[in-house]
């Protein structure tokens, strides 16, 4: 049984309270003897108007419980007197009691599911805190739940109970521990830049049957979603070419040497560096402004270039994935219209990402698997002139054979068409655009909390955040390490490994709690913080 497929949640519904008293039945009257037999086979609590219960729910069935009360006298206050006496200083308190998972459910991680989002509500409540009657039988996982023994054993017989009671630092302390024990039974977190958590729906338009690519229902959702990016980008045109960003700047390359004049490209890291190799293989005549990597361009010292150099078009990366830069759009805009050049930009990490006008760009490149949570795999060109067929140019890289039949002139991928669709739908729903940003800005304040030290710390992009490790650790022994934990970095490419970084990325459906582990457990590793057993 895979307890990450359980819903956990506090009980509201009357289904659910049905439910409830029918486990508390099963449990502590079947199994342990502790109550008298009923028809009805439901024990309905005595403090039942009081208890909070958190339950695991597969599908509509309750598999398990527990059960969370503030009010005095506890059922312990019964069972032992001076029950205060026994226990550390503490604010406040509350009884955990009812405890309770189906049998067929007991052999996974749901108790530790269980505890674990009792400790997120005893933390949020303000307890600090908690006492509970521990089946004797189960002293073993009570203990690495973190609880601790007091007091004399209660109740006799086959139903006998031994007190415990648990704090708030070892509700924090377990809550780490808990989180790593989970993950080594469970699918990887991944923070990668690319493939990026996707929705459910996006994996399951995926896995619909393929149709081909001449027929008119494909047709009539590769014009959607043409249309789609269109208004996400405002631009008059958009190609879709399967295959990745890397042939969409091919082509672009390939559209840029029918020009026959000179450009200036920009380099602040490791993909200004690679479009610098597209031009090289296109035969494009050119110039370069290269930074230190990690920095910010002068955009007056670009204008002076452009100028000195002449350029006609000007061809960077919007978002610089390899160091988390993004460039000002704005200030390229203003610099090609200033010297009457073309704008070429390759977006393919600040699509979907960040607000993106390409208004004014000659051409631009993005793709289908990092902001838009997609499946990689298709390739996008926005443009907003007429492209004509060029016999100069390789068939498949030829931008005016899609714009001039308006289709889709080669085999295409109706999965990838249909799974980018329903990307696109999760995208506006998750209103993923502000998200992202929002997690990126709490990703950097836990990085700087917990001592990492980041690359681009001034001129962060959402999306993705770059952290440079100390002299003795190693980028992919780091990454190795982490993805032990469960836990997927960015490590493992050449320009990271020379430079000793690791990326972190937010791009697609991400939760907030994770960034918390992810931070500390990197931290941890690289020895800013003592480890919590």
């Amino acid at each position: 049984m895979n307890s990450t497929q359980l819903k956990y949640k506090i009980a509201t519904d009357p289904w659910e309270y049905e439910q409830i008293h029918a486990l508390n039945y099963r449990t502590f009257t079947e199994e342990i003897p502790q109550h008298e037999t009923n028809q009805e086979r439901k024990r309905i609590d005595r403090f039942n108007k009081e208890n909070t219960y958190i339950i695991g729910l597969d599908g509509e069935t309750v598999v398990a419980m527990i059960a969370i009360r503030s009010a005095r006298p506890f059922s312990l206050d019964e069972k032992i007197e001076g029950l205060d006496d026994y226990l550390p200083p503490h604010d406040a308190k509350c009884e955990i009691r009812l405890l309770a998972v189906e049998k067929a459910y007991r052999e996974s991680f749901v108790f530790f599911r269980l505890a674990e989002a009792l400790i997120q509500y005893c933390l949020e409540n303000g307890f600090d805190m908690a006492v509970i009657s521990g089946v004797l039988q189960e002293q073993k996982l009570y203990k690495h739940m973190g609880f601790v023994p007091f007091g004399p054993l209660t109740g006799s017989g086959d139903a006998q109970f031994q007190p415990m009671y648990v704090t708030e630092e070892l509700f924090q302390r377990k809550a780490r521990a808990f989180q790593r024990v989970l993950l080594q039974n469970q699918d990887p977190i991944s923070f990668l830049p690319g493939p990026v958590p996707m929705a459910d729906q996006v994996k399951k338009a995926m896995g619909e049957t393929a149709c081909s690519h001449r027929a008119p229902v494909f047709l009539d959702q590769l014009y959607q979603l043409q249309g789609r990016l269109r208004s996400l980008t405002k631009a008059k045109h958009i190609q879709i070419l399967l295959g990745t960003g890397t042939l969409g700047n091919d082509a672009v390359a390939a559209q840029l040497r029918t020009l026959n004049q000179r450009g200036l490209i920009l380099v602040n890291g490791e993909f200004g560096s690679r479009l610098t190799d597209h031009a090289q293989r296109a035969g494009l005549h050119f110039s370069t402004v290269e930074i230190p990597w990690g920095e910010s361009f002068d955009y007056e010292h670009i204008l002076a270039e452009a100028k000195v150099c002449n350029a006609d078009w000007i061809w960077a990366v919007h978002l610089e994935t390899s160091t988390s830069v993004l460039q000002d759009l704005d200030q390229l805009k203003y610099i090609a219209k200033k010297t009457g050049s073309r704008l070429v930009l390759d977006c393919c990490s600040s699509l979907g990402n960040v607000p993106l006008n390409l208004q004014d760009v000659f051409l631009a490149t993005a793709g289908s698997g990092k902001g838009i949570a997609s499946y990689a795999g298709l390739a996008f060109v926005f443009y907003h002139h007429t492209i004509e067929i060029s016999n100069s140019i390789p068939r498949y890289l030829d931008l005016g054979l899609y714009h001039t039949y308006d289709s889709a002139p080669f085999t295409h991928s109706s999965n990838l068409t249909r799974a980018l669709s329903a990307a696109i739908d999760q995208w506006e729903d998750a209103k993923l655009l502000h998200r992202v940003g929002k997690l990126t800005e709490i990703l950097i304040k836990l990085c700087r909390e917990k001592g990492l030290t980041l690359l681009a710390d001034a001129a962060w992009a959402p999306g993705i955040v770059t952290i440079v490790l100390p002299e003795e650790q190693r980028a992919d022994i780091v990454g190795r390490e982490l993805a032990k934990k469960g836990y997927l970095i960015s490590c493992n490419s050449s320009y990271l490994i020379e430079r000793n970084w690791v990326q972190i990325s937010v791009m697609g459906h991400h939760k907030e709690k994770d960034l918390e582990h992810v931070t500390d457990a990197l931290a941890v590793l690289i020895g800013k913080k003592e480890t919590i057993a």
